[in-house]
């Protein structure tokens, strides 16, 4: 008697649910016939204004100031820094440069140090306290070369801006000094 009800009980939900127009899946034959896209077309990074449109997203923008110095406290020229969002899979040694999603993001989220080592960059991600930076030596060996690196900056204790509206939580700005090491320093 008890399974009876509740198969009843099943049946009735299913039916109110499919009158409602609240049905779960489409057919497995039109998933099959859609054409797959090349894996070398796949963006590696989210479109994010997309994402935080249709599923209401929190975002903040992170800007990070500074300078690249060396050990004995000079700025550094020529050292690409790129503030790292966390939906994209970046670091020194894996950068995926063939990949053109990824440079696009590093041409837009990077910013390359001037002859005193200053540098500004931007990028949005998902409200955090902290942020990966990835400093690399772009110039080769002009001023002598670098070890590529990546550094944790704490955006927590940063200056926020802005007015929250919705979903977009305003900008923190962090201003930093990264030091870098020279190939051959131990």
């Amino acid at each position: 008697m008890k399974i009876r009800f509740l198969k009843l009980k099943d049946w009735l939900l299913m039916t109110v649910m499919g009158l409602m127009g609240l049905t779960a899946c489409h057919s497995s034959k039109e998933v099959a016939q859609q054409p797959v896209e090349p894996e070398d077309d796949k963006p590696a990074v989210a479109p994010r204004s997309e994402a935080a449109l249709m599923y209401g997203v929190p975002t903040m923008d992170f800007v990070l100031k500074g300078r690249v110095i060396d050990s004995k406290g000079v700025g550094v020229e020529g050292m690409q820094v790129i503030l790292v969002n966390g939906t994209i899979d970046i670091t020194p040694d894996n950068m995926h440069l063939d990949n053109k999603y990824v440079l696009e993001y590093i041409r837009e989220s990077s910013d390359t140090t001037d002859a005193e080592g200053y540098f500004s960059c931007h990028m949005k991600d998902f409200p955090k306290d902290s942020q990966n930076v990835i400093v690399r030596d772009v110039d080769g060996k002009k001023n002598g070369a670098f070890v590529d690196q990546m550094v944790e900056v704490n955006f927590a204790d940063g200056v926020q801006s802005g007015t929250r509206k919705g979903w977009y939580q305003g900008t923190r700005t962090k201003d930093v000094d990264i030091t870098v090491k020279r190939v051959n320093e131990d």
